[in-house]
């Protein structure tokens, strides 16, 4: 399962837990800074301790990031600059995942109401065609699935923060 961040792996990992034994893997190649990297990866840490799950953590590097959105700076969230930015780390977690020979991967991503989970679903699903691999579509946020995680990260006392990483939402 990718991570992008504790909060969203919360009621993400309970939702896929019910049919799949699931280890997390924390990819973001978006977020700006390497201190914000590692705050997020310690609260998906606190997750996967809670929960009893395995955690991998990819290195960092946010010069992907930037240099595959060269020139969508002026975008707007729920552009295309977003899409990119998922397909790399959805990409990311299909290569670990088939390097693991594990046969299935998904996302916590679709959890936010931010998000646009079904262009998110599309990308995945591409992915898993291209590297032989399942994906496991879902839109977490339906059936109170948001407010799950809202009551785990308060529960659980998780860093929520208030943009998505990359240095054009922190604007």
């Amino acid at each position: 399962m990718h991570i992008c961040c504790g909060p969203d792996a919360t009621y993400a990992y309970e939702y896929f837990s019910r049919d799949y034994n699931v280890s997390g893997y924390f990819c973001n190649m978006n977020i700006d800074t390497e201190d914000e990297f590692v705050k997020r990866y310690k609260q998906a840490e606190r997750v996967a301790e809670y929960y009893g799950f395995n955690l991998i953590l990819a290195d960092y590097d946010n010069n992907i990031f930037i240099e595959q959105t060269k020139g969508m700076e002026h975008l707007p969230e729920q552009s295309d600059r977003c899409l990119i930015c998922h397909e790399i780390n959805m990409r990311k977690t299909a290569e670990k995942a088939v390097e693991l020979r594990y046969d299935t991967f998904s996302t916590t991503l679709t959890i936010s109401p931010h998000k646009m989970a079904e262009k998110i679903n599309e990308i995945g699903v591409n992915i898993a065609m291209e590297r032989g691999i399942e994906y496991i579509p879902s839109i977490l946020r339906k059936n109170e699935g948001f407010k799950r995680s809202i009551e785990m990260s308060k529960q659980l006392e998780l860093y929520r923060q208030d943009y998505c990483g990359c240095i054009y939402s922190r604007r």
